[in-house]
């Protein structure tokens, strides 16, 4: 499990909302695929994945419902306090009862 901590802006990337990772956090992660990931955004609740780029680094998507709870836009510095789950963790969480 690894701890994810930075500042970073709203950006959008094609047709979606994204904060992207430092290089340097990306590269601590030692993967270069999808990363399941949980913790907080402005304080706010994630539970999602960590995408890559294609170009060494990730990025999380921020959907519209989250955008319009935190208040976020465009440009607007964001947060980010994530862990990186192990796989077994995210599947067990996925398939849990609700």
């Amino acid at each position: 499990m690894s701890d994810i901590h930075f500042l970073g802006p709203l950006v959008r990337r094609g047709n979606y909302y994204c904060v992207e990772f430092p290089r340097f956090i990306s590269s601590e992660l030692n993967s270069r695929s999808r990363i399941k990931v949980r913790g907080t955004i402005n304080g706010g609740d994630y539970n999602g994945s960590a995408f890559p780029t294609g170009d060494g680094r990730h990025f999380i998507m921020i959907n519209a419902r989250l955008r319009q709870k935190l208040g976020i836009e465009i440009g607007e510095e964001v947060v980010v306090i994530l862990d990186a789950l192990e796989e077994t963790e995210g599947k067990q969480e996925e398939t849990a009862p609700g």
